[in-house]
């Protein structure tokens, strides 16, 4: 009588095992209901799946941060590997915990892999320090944002603020890892100090983020228009 009373404590505990374990599914189900919207459509230009209020994350092997990303809204299409963020706002973090910050107005990524990014509409990009002090602010109209290989680049007019100075130009190349700044032509600079201000014009300039100095490049290179070309190429995947 007691080994079948045990019997049953044993089935019931399964029973209440497999009961939990699909109230957990159901759950997850809700949940992921609730924040992937998907709604069934004939027309591959009109997206059927979205998110609101989104971010997502992606960690090394060792699980640090590489980067993060969030917005208002993240739109898939039908027929369509691209991806579409409004109002985007991502952070690509170093190793000495100081990160990119990056704002822009809409976010185009051709293929979902988040590999390249295309953001227009008031782009900005500050790099802040481990004391979250401003460092640079990097300010244009459009820009590609590769993350994993921490480069961002664009061939139109460009601001960029440092502590001590102003310097605009038409195109930038900013390496992250490798601590860069390039205008790529029409650079000109502005510093300033309590006592004076000081004009220096060049076609390339480089800034250097580690000395935070200011160097006249004369190479000549094809970048802006392999820039141009790049951004062609995105804008043609199609919705």
């Amino acid at each position: 009588m007691q080994n079948n009373y045990v019997n049953i404590v044993v089935k019931n505990k399964y029973t209440f095992i497999i009961i939990t374990f699909l109230s957990l599914i159901l759950l997850v189900e809700f949940t992921l209901n609730n924040a992937l919207v998907t709604e069934y459509n004939q027309d591959p230009k009109i997206t059927n799946h979205y998110l609101n209020d989104f971010s997502m994350t992606e960690t090394n092997k060792s699980g640090a941060l590489n980067w993060s990303l969030k917005g208002d809204r993240l739109e898939k299409y039908p027929k369509s590997e691209r991806s579409e963020v409004f109002s985007p706002n991502m952070r690509i973090y170093s190793i000495d915990s100081s990160f990119w910050d990056i704002k822009a107005e809409h976010a185009l990524d051709p293929d979902s892999l988040f590999e390249s990014i295309y953001l227009t509409g008031e782009v900005v990009f500050t790099k802040m320090d481990i004391d979250n002090n401003n460092e640079v602010i990097i300010e244009t109209s459009s820009a590609i944002i590769y993350p994993n290989r921490e480069v961002v680049e664009t061939e139109k007019y460009a601001k960029i603020t440092t502590p001590n100075s102003v310097t605009t130009g038409d195109g930038v190349i900013a390496n992250i890892k490798k601590g860069s700044v390039e205008i790529l032509s029409n650079a000109k600079r502005i510093s300033f100090t309590d006592e004076k201000s000081e004009q220096i014009s060049g076609e390339r300039m480089i800034y250097n983020l580690s000395k935070k100095t200011w160097t006249v490049s004369r190479k000549v290179s094809n970048d802006k228009k392999n820039i141009v070309n790049r951004v062609k190429t995105i804008l043609r995947t199609k919705k």
